[in-house]
C-alpha cells in the first residue's frame, strides 16, 4: 500500500513537472508524458493510473461519464459543488439500467439555485442524495469524489462548468484494488450516516426568520437571515475570505467566510463594506462562535 501511494505520488510530481500532461501508469512503470487526446476518453484499463490537469484536454466531465459508463453494479458519489447536467444524466442512465447509485452533497450548496435542479434530477430519478449533517452544525462536505465497483477518481475537481473549463484542476483516475476500496468504504460510512438527511429536505430550508448578528450565537444549526453592518472583509493568503461584524473580530459573536473555492463569484466585497447586509444561510460554529458559510451570491444582500 504504502509503495503504491508513493509511486502515484512520484507521477504527480512529474505531471507538475512538465506543465501538467497527463499520465498514464501500469505494472508500476509510468508512461511517457503525453496529453491524452479527448477521443480516447474511456474508463480506466486495469491496474492502471492517470492523473490530469484540467486545462490539458478540458474534459474532466468526459473522464468522469467515461467511469460512470462502465460502472455495473455500484456507483458510490460525494461531491462539494454538482451543476453539470451531463454527469447528472449519466447517473441516472446508470441508475435506469440497474446500478446501486448513491450520492452525498454539501448542505449549504445543495440549497443554492445551481445544485439544486441537480439534485432534483437525480432524486427523481430514484437515486439517494443525503447532505452531511454534523453534530456541532459546523463543518462541509468537501470531498470531490467518486467510487464504482471497477474504478475511483477523485482530486480537485467540483463537477462544474468552471472547473470544465477555467480553473486549474487536478484529477486522479485509478483501478488500484486496495485504493479504490479504501475510497469505497468511506464514501459508504458516510452514505449510512447520513442516510436520515435527505438532499430533497435540505433544498428547502425553513428559516427561523431575520436576526441580528448578536444572536446568532443562540441559533447554531438554524437556518436564518443575520442583519448587521459589515465592518471589514479579509481575504487570506490561501484565497478564504473572511467578512468581520465587529471592530475586534476575535471577540466578535458573528462572523462569515466564504472558501477559496467560491470566492471569486461573489466579485469585490468592498460594495457592503460599513453598509448594513444580510447573509442567509445555515448558522454553523466555529472554534465557540456563530458563522454563515457563503457560497452563493444570492446569500448576501443589502
Amino acid at each position: 500500500m504504502k509503495q503504491k501511494l508513493i509511486r502515484a505520488g512520484s507521477a504527480l510530481v512529474l505531471m507538475l513537472a512538465s506543465g501538467g500532461a497527463g499520465y498514464s501508469l501500469g505494472g508500476g512503470t509510468p508512461a511517457a508524458p503525453a496529453s491524452i487526446p479527448a477521443q480516447t476518453v474511456t474508463a480506466p484499463e486495469a491496474g492502471t493510473v492517470r492523473v490530469i490537469y484540467s486545462l490539458d484536454q478540458k474534459r474532466n466531465d468526459k473522464e468522469i461519464i467515461a467511469l460512470i459508463d462502465a460502472a455495473k453494479s455500484r456507483i458510490y458519489f460525494a461531491m462539494y459543488e454538482f451543476t453539470l447536467k451531463d454527469i447528472a444524466d449519466a447517473l441516472v442512465r446508470a441508475k435506469k439500467r440497474g446500478v446501486e447509485v448513491r450520492g452525498l452533497v454539501d448542505a449549504g450548496e445543495s440549497t443554492n439555485s445551481y445544485d439544486r435542479p441537480i439534485i432534483k434530477e437525480l432524486t427523481d430519478a430514484g437515486i439517494p442524495v443525503v447532505t452531511e449533517k454534523h453534530a456541532s452544525g459546523n463543518g462541509i462536505m468537501h470531498i470531490k469524489a467518486i467510487v464504482t465497483d471497477q474504478a475511483y477518481a477523485l482530486g480537485s475537481y467540483n463537477w462544474t462548468a468552471s472547473a470544465t473549463t477555467l480553473n486549474d484542476e487536478l484529477l486522479e483516475i485509478g483501478t488500484d484494488p486496495t485504493l479504490r476500496q479504501a475510497y469505497e468504504n468511506i464514501l459508504k460510512r458516510l452514505l449510512d450516516a447520513y442516510a436520515g438527511n435527505a438532499a430533497a429536505e435540505a433544498a428547502a430550508p425553513v428559516s427561523i426568520g431575520t436576526i441580528d448578528y448578536t444572536d446568532a450565537p443562540a441559533h447554531v444549526g438554524d437556518f436564518a437571515s443575520v442583519r448587521g453592518t459589515l465592518v471589514n472583509t479579509y481575504a487570506s493568503k490561501t484565497g478564504t475570505v473572511f467578512l468581520d461584524f465587529c471592530e475586534n473580530y476575535k471577540t466578535c459573536p458573528f462572523s462569515s467566510v466564504i472558501f477559496a473555492d467560491d470566492a471569486k463569484k461573489f466579485g469585490d466585497l468592498g460594495r457592503y463594506v460599513q453598509q448594513a447586509v444580510t447573509l442567509t444561510g445555515k448558522i454553523s460554529s466555529y472554534q465557540g462562535k456563530a458563522e454563515i458559510i457563503l457560497s452563493d451570491p444570492s446569500q448576501i444582500s443589502n
